[in-house]
C-alpha cells in the first residue's frame, strides 16, 4: 500500500551521491518535494531561502559533522529535524536529541520507516508554532517572517532576519562577533568578518533610528546583545529646559 503523507519540502544533507539520489527519488514518489546537499556548505543560505518543513541531517559529513550543524540549523529554521547515520548506539541518539534533533534513524532503513517518521514529525508542532517572539515593543513572528516596531512594519532581509532572531532568542546575552559569524553565516564563510558589524548597522537603521529606546547594543570588547536602553536626554538641553 502506498502511503500518502502531507506533501511538504523535505532537504536533505548528506554526502553519500547514493543515498541522496535514493532519497530524492523515494521521496518524491511519496509526493514530497526534495532538495539535497552534499555538505553543510550553503546550507544557511538554503534553508532561508528555501524554507524546508523537515531536515534529514547525515551525522557523517565532510567539514563540520551533523552534531556540529545542528545547532547552527536552529537558528535557522525550526522545522523538524531527523538524523540519519550508521551508528546506532544510544550515545550518538542521546547527543543528536541534546542538540535540537527531533528524531533519529539508524541506517540501513526503510523507505517506508522514514516516511512515517517525516510524516509524524510533520504533525508535530514546532516552536515557532508556539507564537510570536517578543522583547519591549519588537514583535517577530517566525512562522511568518514579520517583524514590528511599536506596532510599525519592519522588512527585513533574510540575512537581517536570521541575525536578528538569533539575539532576540536570548536577549541581554552577550554574542561576540565570532559566535554571530559562526550562527548566522556559518563556519564555512569565507568573507570578511566585519559583515556582523555591516548587518548589525542594517539593523539599527531599520528598528532603532526613530525610537527613543535602542535595542541592538555594542558591548565594548565583548561584542553585541538585546536589551531595551533608552537614550540619555543631552545635558545641554537639560540646562536649556
Amino acid at each position: 500500500m502506498k502511503l500518502t503523507p502531507l506533501p511538504a519540502r523535505v532537504l536533505v544533507v548528506d554526502d553519500e551521491k547514493r543515498i541522496r539520489e535514493m532519497l530524492q527519488i523515494g521521496l518524491e514518489r511519496q509526493g514530497f518535494v526534495i532538495r539535497c546537499l552534499p555538505s553543510g556548505q550553503h546550507l544557511a543560505e538554503v534553508i532561508d531561502e528555501w524554507q524546508p518543513e523537515v531536515v534529514l541531517l547525515d551525522v557523517m559529513l565532510p567539514g563540520a559533522n551533523g552534531f556540529t550543524l545542528l545547532p547552527r540549523i536552529r537558528h535557522h529554521t525550526q522545522a523538524p529535524i531527523i538524523m540519519l547515520t550508521a551508528k546506532g548506539d544510544v550515545d550518538d541518539r542521546v547527543t543528536g536529541l541534546q542538540l535540537g534533533a527531533d528524531d533519529y534513524l539508524a541506517k540501513p532503513f526503510a523507505l517506508s520507516e522514514l516516511v512515517a517518521r517525516i510524516t509524524a514529525a510533520l504533525r508535530r508542532p514546532s516552536m515557532a508554532s508556539y507564537g510570536k517572539l517578543q522583547y519591549a515593543d519588537l514583535v517577530v513572528d517566525p512562522r511568518t517572517r514579520e517583524v514590528s516596531r511599536a506596532g510599525v512594519s519592519v522588512t527585513l532581509t533574510n540575512r537581517e532576519f536570521s541575525l536578528l532572531v538569533t539575539l532576540l532568542r536570548e536577549p541581554h546575552r552577550i554574542f561576540a562577533k565570532e559566535q554571530l559569524l559562526d550562527l548566522v553565516w556559518g563556519h564555512d564563510f569565507e568573507g570578511d568578518s566585519n559583515v556582523v558589524e555591516t548587518y548589525i548597522s542594517y539593523l539599527r537603521t531599520k528598528l532603532d533610528a526613530t525610537y527613543d529606546t535602542k535595542l541592538i547594543q555594542t558591548v565594548r570588547f565583548a561584542g553585541y546583545t538585546l536589551r531595551a536602553v533608552k537614550r540619555k536626554t543631552p545635558v545641554a538641553q537639560t540646562l536649556r529646559d
